[in-house]
C-alpha cells in the first residue's frame, strides 16, 4: 500500500511538473477525470460516483478555479470542479447521448459560416459559436415551446427588435448569416450590461429583467451565487451549466469516446450570391446541378421556392462551384426578371386572371407565386403577391 501510494505520489509530481515546463496539456492530467464519464447509458450509481467525485483526492490533479472566467476554466476542465457541471456532462454522454451526435454532425454544415461571422466580433470569445448546441441542437428548423425560431432560438418581439424579417417569404431566424449576427450583438449588448459571459448567457435564456431582479433581490453577483440563492427560474439557472457541459464534450469528442461514434461529413464549402431578380430554386438546382435539399439546408430562412421578390439583392448561398457557375446561367436562371411583388387584397367576383389581366401580368406567374393549389379558388379578403 505504501509503495502504490509514493508511486501515485511521485506520478502526480512528475505530471505536474511536466504540464508546467511543457504548458498546459489535458493528457497530462484528464485520464482520471474522464474515466468518470466511460457509461454510455444511465445508471444511478455511475451518476451519484460523478456527483461525489472529489477533485482533491479523487484524481492527481485538475487545475484550480480561482480568477478564471467561464471560458477559461472550461478550456483547462478546472470547471469540472464544479458538481453541477459534472452532473449535465453525465447525462448529456447517456441520456442525451443521440441528441449530443446529432447535434454535432450538424454543427459541421453550419460552423465555418458561423466562424467566419465570429472574426467581425473579435471581443466575443470564440466559444460563443457553440452555442447553438444548446439552443437548437445546430438545427435552423428548431422551434421551442415558446416558439423560439432557428439556430439561436430568437423570440418574435426579440428578433423584430434585431431586425430579422418573417413573413410570407423568409423567417429570417431561421437565416444563418443574419441569425447569427443578430445573436451576437444580442449577447455583446447582455455583457456590456452585465460584465461577464455567465450573467450575459443567463439573460440570453431567462431574459435582463429576470437576471437583474434576481441580483437585486439575493445579493449575487454571478450565476453560481444566483444559482445557491435559488432565485432564478429552473430553465434559467441550468442553462449556463448545460452549456458548458455541451462546450466541453464538443471540445474534448475523443476522450470522451464520441469520435469513433460520430461520422463527419463531408464538409460543402459554400458562399452567398447576390440576386438581381428572384429566382425560382428549382431551376437553380436543375441547372446548376445542385441538390434543393443542398439549397435549403444553407437557406432555411426561405417559406417558398421562390427567393423574396420584396427583397433587393437577396444573396442566395449555394456551394461554391454552384455560385461559379451562376454568372453563366444567370440569363436562363432571371429569365422572368421579377423585382418585386406587390400585395393585393380579393375582393368579391375576382378571379386570378382577371387580376392578372389588371395587372399586365401573366396569371401563370400569379399562381407560382402565391402557390395557388387551385387557382379557381380564391377568397375575399385573401392577400395575393403580384409580380412586378
Amino acid at each position: 500500500m505504501r509503495k502504490n501510494l509514493k508511486f501515485k505520489k511521485i506520478t502526480a509530481i512528475l505530471l505536474i511538473s511536466s504540464a508546467i515546463f511543457f504548458g498546459y496539456n489535458k493528457w497530462l492530467f484528464s485520464w482520471g477525470l474522464f474515466d468518470l464519464f466511460s457509461d454510455q447509458a444511465f445508471s444511478e450509481d455511475g451518476f451519484d460516483r460523478v456527483k461525489e467525485f472529489n477533485p482533491e483526492t479523487d484524481i492527481l490533479y485538475l487545475p484550480g478555479l480561482d480568477g478564471k472566467d467561464i471560458f477559461q476554466a472550461s478550456k483547462d476542465l478546472s470547471i469540472t470542479r464544479k458538481k453541477e457541471i459534472r452532473k449535465f456532462i453525465y447525462l448529456y454522454l447517456t441520456t442525451g447521448r443521440e441528441y449530443v451526435k446529432a447535434s454535432i454532425v450538424r454543427s459541421y454544415d453550419y460552423m465555418d459560416i458561423i466562424d467566419e461571422i465570429m472574426k467581425e466580433y473579435p471581443d466575443i470569445p470564440s466559444e460563443i459559436a457553440l452555442l447553438p448546441l444548446l439552443e437548437s441542437g445546430f438545427n435552423p428548423m428548431a422551434v421551442s415551446r415558446s416558439n423560439a425560431i432557428g439556430l439561436w432560438q430568437f423570440l418574435s418581439n426579440t428578433s423584430v427588435y434585431f431586425g430579422l424579417k418573417s413573413d410570407k417569404w423568409v423567417e429570417e431566424r431561421r437565416d444563418i448569416d443574419k441569425s447569427t449576427r443578430a445573436a451576437l450583438e444580442h449577447l455583446r449588448h447582455l455583457y456590456n450590461s452585465f460584465g461577464s459571459w455567465d450573467l450575459a448567457l443567463a439573460a440570453y435564456n431567462g431574459g435582463g429583467g429576470q437576471v437583474r431582479r434576481a441580483m437585486e433581490r439575493s445579493g449575487a453577483a454571478d450565476i453560481w451565487e444566483l444559482r445557491k440563492a435559488g432565485v432564478l427560474t429552473k430553465e434559467t439557472e441550468e442553462y449556463v451549466p448545460r452549456y458548458l457541459a455541451l462546450l466541453i464534450i464538443y471540445n474534448n469528442q475523443k476522450l470522451f469516446g464520441l469520435d469513433s461514434e460520430i461520422t463527419r461529413p463531408s464538409k460543402e464549402k459554400t458562399v452567398p450570391v447576390e440576386l438581381k431578380y428572384t429566382v425560382d430554386i428549382n431551376e437553380v438546382s436543375r441547372h446548376l446541378d445542385v441538390c434543393v435539399t443542398v439549397i435549403k439546408k444553407f437557406n432555411p430562412e426561405l417559406n417558398r421556392n421562390l427567393t423574396p421578390p420584396t427583397v433587393e439583392n437577396y444573396n442566395l448561398r449555394l456551394p461554391v462551384k454552384a455560385a461559379k457557375d451562376f454568372e453563366n446561367k444567370s440569363n436562363i436562371l432571371y429569365k422572368k426578371k421579377i423585382k418585386n411583388a406587390k400585395p393585393y387584397t380579393v375582393k368579391s367576383g375576382d378571379t386570378v386572371n382577371g387580376i392578372a389581366a389588371a395587372h399586365r401580368t401573366k396569371s401563370s406567374l400569379i399562381i407560382q407565386f402565391n402557390d395557388l393549389r387551385k387557382p379557381y379558388i380564391i377568397r375575399p379578403g385573401q392577400t395575393l403577391y403580384i409580380p412586378q
